[in-house]
C-alpha cells in the first residue's frame, strides 16, 4: 500500500470558541532529583481549551468536522463515569449543535459523578449498560442495537469509538507537532502516555519517520498496544520503527495508583507548577524520572513530554 501523505485540511478550529493554539511549549527547570539532569520540555495541551482539553481536541476535531459535513444529527460514544473523552465530547457537541449520547459502563449510580453531572448539564444523554454489554462496544451488531434502543435515525447517527480513537483521531494527533512548530529531530525522545495508542500513533505518523518516540501505557498488560499501534500505522501505509513502549509504569492498572505515584505527582506539581492527573500524565512523568534514574535516559538528554490533559478526572480523588 502506498504511504499516505499528510495534507493540511481546512482547520475546523473555528467550530469551538476559546481554543488556544498554539499552546505553550514550557521548559521545566527542576532543581533536584533525576529530572534535574535532563532538558525537559512539556507541550501543554492541557491549556488548549477549558473543556475540550488536551489530546481530546485533536482526536475529536476531524470527527466533528466530518459529522457536520455529512449532516450527522446524533453522535454516540462510550466511556466510564470519569471519562475525559466523553466530557470533552459533550462540551464540543453542545457548541456545534449535535445531539450526543454517552454509553456509560456499569449500572446507573444513585449519585452521578461530577464528570457525569457535567456531561448531563452540557446536554449529553447518558445511557447506562451492564459491564457485560459494554464489552461489546466495538461490535457493529451492538451498535445497531444501541441506535435502535436509543430511537436514533441510523442514517444520521455516527458512532465514535471509546476514547475517540479512530482514523480521524489519528489524523488530528498527527498535526500536534507541526502545529506547534516542533521539529522531532530536535529531541532525543518525545514521550506520551498511552490509553488506546491513537495519540502516540498519530504523533509517530505526523513525524514521518523523524525523531524517536516513547509511549507509556497506563493499563496493566499494555504490551498488546504494540500490535494496535503498528496496525494503526499500517492502516495509513507506513511501518515506522522509531518508537517503543515501556509497560512497567502502570502502577497497578488503569486509574490505579500507588503511594509512590501520589507522592511523585504532589512533589512534581509543587516544584514545577504543572498539574498532573493520576491516570495518564502522572504516570508519564513518573516513568521519565525512573528511566533517568535507571540510566535508560542519559543525563543531558533533550526530552519532550506531551501533556495530554485529563485534569477534570482528578475530581475522582475526592471520591476514592
Amino acid at each position: 500500500m502506498a504511504a499516505f501523505r499528510i495534507v493540511c485540511m481546512a482547520s475546523p478550529s473555528d467550530l469551538i470558541p476559546g481554543l488556544t493554539e498554539p499552546v505553550p511549549l514550557q521548559n521545566l527547570v527542576i532543581q533536584k532529583g533525576p529530572l534535574a539532569s535532563i532538558h525537559l520540555d512539556v507541550l501543554r495541551l492541557d491549556l488548549v481549551h477549558p473543556l475540550v482539553s488536551g489530546n481530546k481536541w485533536y482526536k475529536l476535531k476531524y470527527n466533528l468536522d466530518d459529522c457536520l459535513k455529512h449532516g450527522v444529527r446524533t453522535v454516540v460514544s462510550f466511556g466510564g463515569a470519569w471519562s475525559n473523552h466523553l466530557h470533552a465530547l459533550a462540551a464540543a457537541c453542545q457548541v456545534v449543535g449535535v445531539e450526543v449520547v454517552g454509553v456509560i459502563r456499569g449500572h446507573k449510580p444513585d449519585v452521578l459523578s461530577p464528570s457525569l453531572k457535567d456531561m448531563q448539564a452540557m446536554g449529553m444523554r447518558l445511557h447506562f449498560v451492564t459491564r457485560e454489554a459494554y464489552r461489546r462496544r466495538y461490535d457493529a451488531e451492538f451498535h445497531s442495537e444501541l441506535i435502535d434502543a436509543l430511537g436514533c435515525d441510523p442514517a444520521v447517527t455516527r458512532i465514535i469509538p471509546e476514547g475517540g480513537s479512530n482514523a480521524s483521531a489519528m489524523l488530528g494527533c498527527a498535526e500536534i507537532l507541526s502545529l506547534h512548530g516542533i521539529q522531532p529531530d530536535d529531541y532525543d525522545c518525545i514521550a506520551a502516555a498511552c490509553g488506546t495508542g491513537a495519540t502516540l500513533a498519530g504523533l509517530i505518523f505526523g513525524a514521518e519517520g523523524k525523531g524517536r518516540f516513547l509511549g507509556v501505557p497506563v493499563l496493566k498488560g499494555g504490551d498488546f498496544l504494540v500490535q494496535d499501534i503498528r496496525k494503526r500505522l499500517m492502516d495509513f501505509g507506513c511501518d515506522y520503527q522509531n518508537w517503543q513502549l515501556r509497560t512497567e509504569f502502570h502502577c497497578g492498572g488503569y486509574a490505579r495508583q500507588t503511594d509512590e505515584l501520589q507522592q511523585f505527582i504532589r512533589r512534581f506539581s509543587e516544584e514545577t507548577g504543572v498539574p498532573l492527573d493520576r491516570v495518564y500524565t502522572g504516570k508519564l512523568f513518573f516513568a521519565l524520572e525512573r528511566l533517568v534514574e535507571s540510566g535508560d535516559i542519559l543525563p543531558g538528554s533533550r526530552i519532550l513530554a506531551i501533556h495530554t490533559g485529563g485534569l477534570q478526572g482528578n475530581r475522582s480523588l475526592t471520591e476514592s
